[in-house]
């Protein structure tokens, strides 16, 4: 089994952030390493985002979960700009998510004006796409 690493980083949310994605030559090997990450059945799965995550106790005694650490999984049959975009989203909502302070509620920071987390999609999927251009995978995802 063999995976590509390519690392992709944005700051937009104030601290330096970073993923993880690894490009697998087949789905079945991407799919085998997500269940080796965490146990879970992702036999259906065209691409993953997992998480190492954290638990955030505020001074109110309220959990909140943390990413500390984003890695996306993606397949060479797979690699397309729905997949690698749709990833990207759950990688940027994870980075987003962790950022945010437990009182601060989804309806006062999740609507289309959050450029925060605009910027950080933007970045991250925009990192990736270039990368992966570089590396020769640029048709599959739409880049020329």
């Amino acid at each position: 089994m063999s995976a590509k690493l390519i690392r992709v980083s944005s700051d937009a949310t104030g601290e330096r952030r970073s993923v993880r994605v690894y490009v697998y030559d087949t789905v079945e090997a991407m799919r085998a390493a997500g269940t080796r990450f965490n146990g879970n059945d992702v036999s259906d799965a065209v691409g993953l985002c997992q998480c190492i995550n954290r638990v955030v106790v505020d001074r109110d005694g309220r959990a909140t979960s943390h990413a500390d650490s984003v890695i996306v999984r993606l397949s060479r049959s797979h690699l397309t700009t729905q997949i690698v975009v749709h990833e990207m989203n759950h990688a940027a909502t994870a980075i987003y998510g962790s950022s945010l302070q437990g009182h601060e509620l989804a309806i006062d920071v999740l609507d289309h004006t959050n450029e925060t987390l605009a910027h950080l999609q933007s970045d991250l999927t925009a990192t990736l796409v270039g990368r992966l251009r570089a590396l020769g995978y640029g048709d599959r995802v739409g880049v020329r």
